[in-house]
């Protein structure tokens, strides 16, 4: 890699603005310094708005939750926002650094990056409305072409609703679930700048940012400019587990699926005036056990659901076309579902045997809690990951494999680690009219 980037000589990232032209939104940034690198970010909606103006104040928060992935290019120590806001959405700015950045900042070993200075010019305080939005509205429930979505929307489909389906940029593993759910969607162009891309390649910082918290903001503008009910999203209890503890910080890789970021969200909607009902997440209160469960009973999806992240890299060069077989997140899923639907089938979905796999060993042992610290990926918690296994162990289909017979002479240490550390309920915000979708 050519180290051209001069990262060390910005002294501030400005947060400059958005300007709508259509249906198109362009946001502007700026790295500050000797010589200014300036960035645009394009998210089309296409004719998801149907025409209907966008409300200002979503724009302003998307531009604000944007802005992470140019600031981590150099990371300077001050953010200066062009543009008047409240201290609450400052608030918002810096909680969302300090949470959604912790993974860019762990393996950058850059602390400093999660609490710059945020300045700008303060906003007046105007009456608005009472929110009119309707809670009963056609929900819109965002899909990301793995299990969890799938749940979420069969639980609709079983209750007779039949939600309108979203995506951020479209993918083969999302445009399949949906094709198989029957149901209508809607979907927005996101495109990076690729000053950026540019910039990361000649040594600018780069890392983890917090896409889920991009998407969730989307779909609220898209929710509100077409009279749509919540945005529904999918995150479940083990996304709010963190992966390690670095300098008295929970560095979490899902944070911005944990139910800190969605309060975090509801909060900053309601001193905006709106309904904080407007943004939840239906699975919130489930284990990825329960929705591997759940899961389990929806086999139209088993052929084109996808859960490995390989299959959404921003080059389409560098997608894979299937289950890579490899990272941390097949590895998760498929040692999930290996006792609930069985070896023929999980070979089936993933074209492989992921315990015939020995290079697999270092990876499912992290999964497991007999590794290192828990992956950098969206899989859930050690306790889950370690109950599946001593089901594999016992299960005659799958003995003789090189990786279960080696973790079954780990039983005492998989037993010691599968015993769920928090058994309480889990906290969420589902509303009632909706916590009803998961009754059986």
């Amino acid at each position: 890699m050519s180290e051209t980037f001069p990262r060390e000589t910005f002294d501030t990232f400005v947060i400059d603005g958005h300007d709508w032209d259509g249906s198109t939104l362009s946001l502007r940034y700026t790295l500050r310094g000797p010589n200014p690198v300036t960035f645009t970010e394009v998210i089309d909606f296409g004719d998801t708005l149907a025409g209907a103006q966008p409300d200002p104040l979503l724009s302003r928060l998307l531009t604000l939750t944007c802005s992470l992935s140019y600031f981590k290019a150099a990371a300077p120590g001050r953010i200066e926002i062009a543009f008047p806001t409240h201290d609450f959405e400052r608030h918002y700015l810096a909680a969302l650094i300090e949470g959604g950045l912790g993974e860019f900042a762990y393996t950058n070993r850059l602390p400093g990056a999660l609490t710059p200075e945020i300045t700008g010019p303060p906003a007046t305080a105007q009456s608005r409305a009472a929110d009119g939005w309707d809670p009963a509205a056609t929900p819109l429930v965002p899909v990301g072409g793995g299990k969890d979505s799938v749940v979420s929307i069969e639980a609709f489909r079983h209750h007779g609703i039949a939600p309108m389906l979203f995506s951020v940029n479209r993918y083969d593993p999302i445009d399949r679930c949906i094709e198989v759910s029957g149901l209508d969607s809607v979907h927005v162009k996101r495109s990076i700048d690729r000053g950026l891309i540019k910039a990361n390649a000649e040594g600018a910082y780069n890392g983890h940012v917090p896409v889920t918290a991009i998407n969730s903001v989307i779909g609220l503008i898209v929710a509100d400019a077409r009279g749509f009910g919540p945005v529904v999203l999918s995150n479940e209890r083990s996304s709010n587990v963190g992966n390690v503890e670095w300098l008295g910080r929970d560095i979490n890789h899902q944070w911005s699926k944990s139910l800190t970021y969605e309060t975090l969200l509801r909060d900053t909607l309601a001193r905006h005036g709106f309904n904080p009902d407007r943004y939840f997440s239906l699975l919130r209160g489930l284990s990825e056990s329960q929705i591997a469960d759940r899961f389990a009973t929806a086999d139209q999806y088993f052929g084109v659901f996808t859960s490995c992240n390989r299959l959404f890299a921003l080059d389409p060069s560098r997608r894979a076309s299937s289950w890579c077989g490899q990272c941390p997140k097949c590895q998760f899923v498929f040692v999930l579902l290996a006792p609930r639907l069985g070896r023929p089938t999980c070979e089936k979905i993933f074209g492989r045997n992921l315990f015939a796999d020995t290079g697999n060993r270092d990876g499912m042992a992290d999964i497991l809690g007999l590794g290192v610290h828990k992956p950098f990926e969206c899989v859930g918690e050690y306790y889950e990951a370690a109950e599946a296994m001593l089901a594999v162990i016992d299960d005659p289909q799958w003995q003789g494999l090189e990786l279960v017979d080696e973790f079954a002479g780990q039983r005492t240490q998989l037993a010691a680690v599968a015993v769920n550390p928090d058994p309480s309920p889990a906290r969420h915000h589902v509303p009632a009219r909706y916590a009803k979708l998961l009754d059986d």
